[in-house]
């Protein structure tokens, strides 16, 4: 608070003060040039919160709460109420991931489709925010039934960073879910030489039907399962891909909605949650060999890209308690750039869709040539199983969480790494990262125009997507002015993009409200829209 009343003092303009939790995010909302003299767009001043790990316990009104702050990671959550309290929030599985993004965007994991996103258990937060009557800032209290300006609920999915910083997350003791006792997890290789024959327009037919039967596992799926589906670029023909799942059992596998909200879902015996496996299977025997005929069968495979990062044994059934098999999955990988995009599905594949989505991970897009410094090992679309109680713990006419997206069955992340660090000076860097940025965005765009009549290519809201998560951040959606986007076509209206036109409006209607110079600002941040410039 000292430090901010400070930057006061100092005369920060709007847009100079950035905040940072710790863990890491997708676009650079931060770290704009000091130099750079294009107001509203430079960085002058960084609130570090990495220090604020503090995971503790408060009484208001005679409630008791569990308080976390902002810098503290998913796995320190994690193991702390496991250790603590016998609980879990259904988060992110990326260990060095930190609260103070990853709560208010949303909160999705492993645990989502039993027990909903992490914002459905945030009962409030505490924030500091400009003092309009003062012109400095203040500390705005979480008061338990009081959210008169509308921060507690803009916080649960409306991201973090807009209205000011939060320095406290509070959930209701009584309302976090218990921890299951046990996972099964699974990985099954997915070869491509099934899609790699002598004609391109067979294999993605094939490929086309493959994800739809994928689909339509998916909505087959218990709430206790989850899966990850890493649809890897194809180098060559005997490459594969994989599918992973994890499905928990025990006595606290359930989800009891008297307590926790959305609907009852009972407990998962062991022989429960290998049925389930063996009934997935089931649903993809036309794409996934038994594992006793597998040529992959107890093959290592280090499972790319995110929330997953781990190294497993193919076809191999592990059988942990939760919290290992948490800490077993809950890698990052190494340091190194990258690209995010996401989509929430509601609807099955397309033909024409699925069909682009096989020319974009074999490089064979039409008008799109693969750039030679694309690290096509780490090029990928991950498809995870979405929905269930997810859709249960709200809906647009509860209007709980500003979290819109609640009818989708399927989450998309588009995801492409590469290494920039080496034997490159600053301009060849600045080419790489354009080339293997325009080709990933040109790509994601010709797979959206072909699943809807949309030709915007963009998820747009409507009876086949639900637009993007705004924890994946990607500037080719739009940005602020001021700030530079990705290369290629922008979408325009980014915020809708993100929340829909509902929550959207109410996000921009609270901005005005609290911080109407928009003292607190970023490339996709909500912004007052009368005083941006």
């Amino acid at each position: 608070m000292e430090t901010l009343q400070n930057l006061y003092k100092l005369s920060a303009q709007p847009g100079e003060i950035k905040v940072i939790s710790g863990g890491h995010c997708y676009e650079n909302f931060t770290f704009q040039s000091a130099t750079d003299t294009d107001s509203g767009t430079r960085t002058r001043f960084v609130i570090d919160l990495s220090n604020m790990r503090g995971i503790s316990e408060e009484v208001k009104e005679d409630k008791e709460y569990i308080v976390v702050e902002p810098g503290a990671s998913n796995w320190l959550i994690q193991q702390t109420l496991h250790a603590k309290y016998g609980a879990a929030l259904p988060g992110g599985s990326c260990y060095s991931v930190c609260a103070g993004g990853h709560i208010a965007g949303g909160g999705y994991g492993l645990l989502s489709r039993l027990h909903g996103l992490v914002v459905d258990y945030l009962a409030g937060v505490e924030m500091v925010i400009p003092d309009a009557t003062e012109g400095k800032y203040k500390i705005r209290t979480f008061t338990p039934g009081n959210d008169e300006d509308r921060l507690n609920w803009a916080s649960r999915g409306g991201g973090s960073g807009h209205f000011g910083i939060i320095t406290k997350y509070y959930f209701e003791k009584a309302r976090v879910p218990a921890a299951p006792e046990h996972a099964l997890f699974i990985s099954f290789p997915v070869a491509w030489e099934q899609f790699s024959t002598s004609s391109p327009e067979t294999d993605a037919a094939n490929f086309a039907a493959f994800l739809q039967a994928y689909y339509d596992a998916c909505t087959q799926l218990p709430e206790q399962a989850f899966t990850l589906g890493k649809f890897t670029f194809r180098q060559n023909s005997s490459d594969f891909m994989a599918i992973s799942m994890q499905v928990v059992y025990g006595e606290h596998s359930g989800h009891d909605s008297a307590t926790l909200g959305g609907q009852d879902v009972p407990a998962y015996t062991r022989d429960e949650a290998i049925k389930a496996i063996y009934d997935f299977i089931d649903y993809m025997k036309d794409w996934i060999p038994e594992a006793k005929e597998s040529k992959h069968l107890q093959q290592p495979y280090y499972l790319p890209g995110h929330p997953v990062s781990a190294s497993v044994l193919l076809n191999h059934l592990y059988d942990l308690p939760w919290i290992d098999m948490t800490q077993m999955l809950n890698g990052s990988g190494e340091n190194q750039c990258g690209k995010y995009k996401s989509s929430c599905m509601i609807e099955n594949f397309t033909q024409p869709e699925g069909e682009e989505i096989y020319y974009f991970l074999t490089g064979t897009q039409k008008d799109n040539e693969v750039p030679d410094t694309l690290d096509k090992a780490q090029t990928l679309i991950q498809i995870d199983s979405y929905g269930k109680q997810i859709n249960a713990m709200d809906n647009p006419e509860l209007f709980h969480t500003a979290v819109a997206a609640r009818n989708s069955t399927l989450k998309l992340q588009y995801q492409t790494y590469w290494k920039n660090y080496e034997n490159r000076d600053e301009e060849q860097r600045k080419a790489v990262e354009k080339a293997i940025v325009a080709w990933f965005n040109k790509g994601y765009n010709f797979i959206h125009n072909k699943g809807t009549n949309n030709a915007s290519g963009f998820p747009v809201w409507g009876d086949k997507y639900q637009g993007c998560y705004f924890n994946y951040p990607d500037r080719q959606l739009g940005v602020n002015p001021g700030y530079t986007s990705d290369p290629g076509e922008l979408y325009g209206d980014f915020l809708q993009l993100y929340f829909g036109e509902r929550v959207r409006d109410e996000l921009l209607a609270i901005k005005t409200s609290i911080d109407p110079t928009n003292r607190f600002a970023f490339s996709q941040a909500v912004l007052n829209l009368t005083r941006a410039s």
